[in-house]
């Protein structure tokens, strides 16, 4: 799975975003009351509640808080599954361990490709593949009656696909690695679709209670997920591929028990846009993406630098997700164990970031946030690079995981709040699907480029 999981495809809508937020944003009939009926109490638990489940008796509310948590579980097993495939692509090209449990990078190929290569294969083919299935499931979305239909589907096969990677050994793991790659990235994201589409609340700050809880429940769902797998591997001495095999499992059972819960409580919408009749939903989302496009470049040409700009940017933050296990692993010559603490500690310093834009945005406004924020992407990128490149600097990688870890809790609420308040108040909800777009359309190009490099150069 090639897409970085975070609040990117979210609209930042706390206070301090920005004046202007989402506008139509109605509640469903009948529920009206709901809020009162759950945050109207005293003490403790109340304020628990506003905190972890805002607004939690609707039951499309519900159903988000579901939906964020098994979706962030069934990604996040993509990094013990990262390292089986690793694993057992080394073994078929017949590279030499090391005493830490690290491959040697012995310049040995596998079905034609390093072993350095395979995630970068699976990056590349997840990518290309949600870029061309995205205008599709936007069509889904605003053109057919059949949203909640299209959106328990696509929940359905990612589950039975994380589920078929159990059964990932010696002889079936390269066709595990093309469908997971082709399947996985783009059922997930068009899945991410649907639950955003749902998302809705009487006012700005009821939805920004809404969407901070389900970043809560988001967090909490890939941390305890990486704690549980984490002590697993500790604890059993089994390998990357039998923890591989554990964690999509649990992913499978959980995510998928999760998953169904949320789309138990989703209603059938109607569909808020008209086909025009003989076109296709494909053809439709694609013209959708082109009226847009010129739309924009002619009313709200700032809105539009910054997608264009937000295209190659998200496609070069979302490489680190996709190619830091292979350069760790294949050129730092890390073990598993030494990968999953870089990871943890990059998830545990996320917080960092998120207050760092929260007191800056304030002082300097959001441009200009958002610009320091990409600034200090590009100067931890180069430091990065001169400072870690062989076996001897792994100590100074756990540096990096939380200069990164800062980055990563910085770059999206930035992006995001950037983004809402150059885009006109009634124009903010429709063009979140847009956004979404533009910020997977190119993220198959640093892996192809990673690949060209590794399989021209034969160096990482």
């Amino acid at each position: 799975m090639s897409t970085q999981l975070s609040s990117s495809a979210v609209p930042d809508t706390s206070p301090d975003a920005s004046p202007a937020s989402s506008s139509k944003v109605m509640t469903p009939p009948g529920t009206e009351s709901s809020k009162e009926a759950t945050t109207n109490k005293s003490g403790c638990c109340a304020g628990c509640n506003e905190f972890l489940l805002y607004d939690s008796g609707r039951k499309d509310v519900q159903a988000f808080y579901y939906n964020q948590f098994g979706r962030s579980i069934l990604f996040i097993s993509f990094m013990f599954l990262s390292l089986g495939v690793l694993q057992l692509a080394n073994q078929a090209a017949g590279c030499p361990q090391n005493e830490n449990g690290s491959y040697v990078n012995c310049g040995n190929t596998v079905y034609g490709m390093l072993p350095s290569d395979i995630l970068a294969l699976m990056a590349l083919i997840g990518g290309l593949s949600t870029a061309a299935f995205m205008p599709y499931a936007g069509a889904v979305v605003d053109f057919s009656d059949h949203r909640l239909t299209f959106g328990r589907v696509c929940a359905t096969i990612l589950v039975i696909i994380n589920f078929v990677q159990i059964f990932i050994f010696e002889s079936t793991w390269f066709f595990m690695v093309i469908a997971q790659s082709f399947i996985a990235a783009s059922t997930f994201m068009a899945n991410s679709m649907v639950l955003w589409s749902y998302v809705n609340a009487p006012s700005d700050h009821d939805l920004h209670g809404i969407t901070s809880s389900g970043r809560l429940w988001e967090t909490i769902a890939m941390l305890s997920f990486f704690i549980v797998v984490g002590i697993v591997q500790f604890t059993s001495g089994w390998d990357s591929v039998a923890v591989a095999r554990f964690s999509q499992a649990l992913a499978s059972v959980v995510g998928g028990f999760c998953l169904f819960l949320s789309y138990k409580r989703y209603e059938p919408v109607k569909a808020v846009k008209f086909l025009d009749n003989g076109k296709s939903l494909y053809i439709a989302g694609l013209v959708e993406i082109g009226k847009t496009s010129v739309s924009l470049w002619k009313t709200e040409p700032s809105a539009f630098v910054f997608l264009l700009a937000s295209i190659f940017n998200e496609a070069a933050v979302s490489s680190y997700t996709n190619l830091t296990i292979t350069y760790l692993a294949e050129q730092i010559q890390m073990s598993s164990t030494d990968i999953i603490i870089f990871i943890m500690i990059n998830f545990a310093t996320n917080p960092i970031g998120v207050a760092i834009h929260r007191y800056i945005a304030r002082k300097i406004g959001h441009k200009k946030n958002y610009m320091l924020c990409v600034a200090y992407f590009l100067i931890i990128g180069v430091f990065l690079i001169a400072f870690v490149y062989q076996p001897s600097d792994a100590n100074i990688t756990y540096i990096f995981s939380v200069l990164y870890g800062i980055a990563y809790g910085w770059y999206y609420p930035s992006s995001n709040g950037y983004f809402v308040s150059i885009v006109p108040e009634e124009k903010v909800t429709e063009l979140w699907g847009f956004n979404s777009f533009c910020s997977v359309s190119m993220s198959w190009a640093p892996p192809a480029i990673f690949i060209a490099l590794n399989q021209g150069t034969g160096s990482l």
